[in-house]
Order: structure tokens, then sequence, then C-alpha cells
């Protein structure tokens, strides 16, 4: 996937300098009643998860050498057997790789020009999934799969983060960077014949990092699906939100 991304960066290189002579009107607006809701609802959910992660306290050793696979819903009990810890290098692997993938913008000379609008949604997309991820996993406070899992030594299990699995932040991570790549790719380069690529990879990456961070046994199955769901809601409706198509950021 990793190598498919390194292509798809120079393919989108070799593809783009045709339309690089059109007169450049940029797609996006910025603007405070846009930009400020954004800023301080992201700002006040993190603010909230933190202290909602100040009340909670690790269970017992006790507790949770007494915790049962047999008591998870059937579709996600399967995880409770997985630790790979190769996968789990893998996943933040890919979790880096997307974050990176908004300087692939550098490139094209029309998306480099607006690259300070880039910049600010960038930060907006992940600042928001991060402060929604956050708060879900404060106020669920579920126990990952690794928990259950008796092969697992208690000394790894006596983790705080690991009463923290749902969602999946690796997931919704990636998806909410890969999906708002692809909708502002599409945006800046609307006659682009690699927009389907683009698309494709955009969203087999969230997928693989979630079935990285099943096999990992840091997820189930329902942490990861909600994941990407999530973040792939934002990485779209972030760019939606700035285009200057949407009828309140026209003049």
């Amino acid at each position: 996937m990793l190598r498919k991304i390194l292509l798809l960066a120079l393919s989108i290189q070799l593809s783009i300098f045709s339309n690089a002579q059109a007169p450049f009107t940029s797609p996006y607006k910025l603007s405070l009643a846009v930009d400020m809701p954004l800023g301080t609802n992201a700002i006040g959910l993190l603010g909230t998860s933190y202290l909602l992660g100040t009340t909670h306290s690790l269970p017992s050793q006790e507790s949770i050498l007494k915790l049962d696979r047999n008591s998870i819903n059937k579709f996600d009990r399967g995880a409770t057997y997985q630790n790979s810890k190769t996968c789990g290098y893998i996943s933040d692997a890919t979790m880096y790789a997307a974050i990176a993938l908004p300087l692939l913008h550098l490139i094209n000379p029309n998306s480099r020009k607006d690259f300070g609008k880039i910049a600010v949604m960038t930060a907006e997309v992940f600042a928001l999934n991060i402060a929604v991820t956050n708060l879900f996993k404060e106020t669920i406070h579920r126990p990952r799969p690794l928990v259950y899992n008796p092969d697992v030594p208690i000394s790894q299990k006596l983790k705080k983060d690991n009463f923290k699995s749902f969602f999946s932040g690796h997931t919704s991570t990636v998806s909410s960077m890969s999906f708002f790549f692809a909708a502002t790719y599409a945006t800046y380069n609307p006659n682009s014949k690699l927009k389907p690529v683009v698309w494709s990879l955009c969203a087999a990456l969230p997928i693989l990092t979630g079935v990285l961070r099943y096999k990992a046994g840091k997820h189930y199955w329902t942490d990861v699906i909600t994941g990407y769901l999530v973040g792939a809601a934002i990485g779209v409706a972030v760019p939606y939100l700035h285009s200057v198509k949407w009828k309140f950021n026209k003049q």
C-alpha cells in the first residue's frame, strides 16, 4: 500500500502539468463563519475528553484477570485472539503516511498556490477527528481485545490506554486524512483521469489500517468500522464547508 502511494505521487506529478497554464481560481474559502465554529468545537471536545479521562482509573489486576472473552459479541470476539505486534507497527506506518498525504498538494502548481488554505483545512480535519475520537474513547471506555486475551501478559494489560478501544483512532485518522486528500485532489484536478485511482487508494488505506488494528488485537471490527465512517465523514465535510460553491460561502 505504501508503495502504491509513492507511485500515486509520481503519477500525479506527471499528469498535472497539462492544467498548469490554466488561470487559477481558488475553489476554497476561509472564513470566520466556518473556521471559528470548527476550531472552537474541536478545542471544546478535546477539553471535554481530557476532563472525562481524569475521572477514570485503571481497573485492578484482579478485575482484569476475570474478564471473559465469551462476554464479547460473536461479531467482535475474534479480535480477542489477535496479538500481532508486527501489524501494530505497520498500522502506525499507514497512519503517518495518511497524515502526510496533503503534502502531495505541493506537487500541483494550482494547489501549491493554495497550500495555506489546505494547511488550515488539514489542521481542522486532524483536530476535529482527534477530538471526536477521544470523546468517544473516554465516554465509552471499552476494553481493548488484548485485555481479554489470556496469552497477553498482565503487565501489558495494566495500561489506561487499553480501556479506550471504541472507536479506532488509527482508522479514523487514516480515513479522515485519506478522504480529505481525495476530496481536495478531485476539486483541484476536476479533469484528471487519476481521480478514480486516488479515490480507490484513499478508500482502501483506512480499510488496511483497520484490518491491521484488528490483527494487532487493538480493536474490534465495530471499532474500526465506526472509525472508518466517522473519519470519512469529517474528511469530506471540512473541505465541503470551505468550498466556494457552498451556498453560505457565495458572496
